[in-house]
């Protein structure tokens, strides 16, 4: 139901070295391939995250039609499946985590990132009253999931930058899934939660199904953005190989005036976004129109975010060294939408 739940099955480093070793592979074997794409029929793979939004409005209203003839988009689902994309040439342009991309440039495979999608979906949910800030959660059980991923990476930096041990004073366990997550904390199984959206919105909407109040209690994206004097948390982007808009010269245009002006449209119309989500994303209407306010959608040029981006990079590489493949990737890897 969102994006980290299609990087890979399976918990903390088997599912961290499913994603590398799939990845990986593409650029130990493909990078210098020729890509299959001829200015036709391009397929976009989008990450199954709400942010995601903005790209299936462009395609859904025509955006594209004039510069990509028979341009799709379909949400991926695991790392395999992006890397049968990326090595038959046929997925020129995907929606991602944005460590992806990075990870993939930093082994050698032509990948780009264009733009940003959203700010930040990620908060701490809980049925306790007296969490309000991340010090209320020392010595409190957390469910999170995705072991050494995303949400717990960006978890782990947010609780450091509160002054905080994640692994000495927060009692930290885990589960596979984001959903999993939400459905323990929605059924009283847990109290407190690290969730993103839209899995965040539907434990509050199940608990309340039950007479059980839940709450956002912590924004990770205002804990990141006090800290680090940033917009949000660059979670979520539109990556690209390069030369694709050598091939579809029109491309570049139509996505720099298509995606802001679906962002808008989207959140002027959010029981309409959560028709086209349900559609082309494979969500639940409801869900996603209640998560919308939340998902902190954001279009805005890698090259534009590129000290944000270049800031979160390096704070998760400290959290997790091979987390980008140990590095930033080099500056010609922040594109201009």
């Amino acid at each position: 139901m969102e994006m980290h739940r299609a990087l890979a099955n399976g918990r903390g480093p088997t599912r961290r070295a499913a994603l590398a070793g799939a990845l990986a592979s593409v650029a130990a074997g493909a990078a210098g391939r020729a890509a299959a794409y001829s200015g036709e029929g391009l397929e976009i793979l989008a990450a199954p995250t709400g942010a995601s939004i903005s790209l299936a409005r462009v395609v859904e209203a025509g955006g594209l039609a004039a510069a990509a003839p028979g341009a799709t988009l379909r949400p991926w689902r695991d790392p395999d499946e992006l890397r049968a994309g990326i090595v038959s040439g046929k997925t020129q342009l995907f929606s991602t985590p944005t460590h992806v991309p990075a990870n993939l440039a930093n082994r050698g495979l032509p990948i780009r990132l264009l733009c940003l999608l959203g700010a930040g979906h990620l908060y701490v949910v809980t049925a306790d009253e007296r969490v309000a800030s991340f010090k209320d959660l020392a010595g409190k059980p957390v469910l999170g999931f995705f072991r050494k991923d995303m949400p717990d990476l960006v978890f782990r930096a947010c609780a450091k930058m509160e002054g905080l041990d994640p692994d000495k004073d927060i009692q930290l366990s885990y589960v596979q899934s984001g959903m999993e997550a939400a459905q323990f904390l929605a059924a009283g199984k847990a109290a407190t939660a690290i969730l993103s959206e839209p899995p965040a919105t539907a434990a509050i909407v199940m608990a309340a199904r039950q007479d059980r109040i839940l709450r956002r209690a912590i924004s990770l994206q205002d804990v990141w953005s006090r800290h680090r004097h940033s917009h949000g948390v660059p979670m979520v982007g539109v990556a690209v190989r390069a030369g694709v808009f050598d091939q579809a010269p029109g491309l570049l245009a139509a996505l720099r005036d298509g995606l802001p002006q679906a962002k808008d449209w989207a959140l002027a119309n959010p029981g309409e976004a959560g028709a086209l989500a349900e559609k082309a994303l494979q969500m639940r209407a409801p869900i996603f129109e209640k998560a919308l306010p939340f998902m902190n959608l954001d279009i805005r040029s890698a090259r534009a975010a590129k000290a944000d981006l270049v800031d979160f990079y390096e704070t998760i590489v400290a959290v997790s060294p091979d987390a980008l493949a140990g590095r930033v990737p080099p500056d010609d890897f922040f594109l201009e939408l």
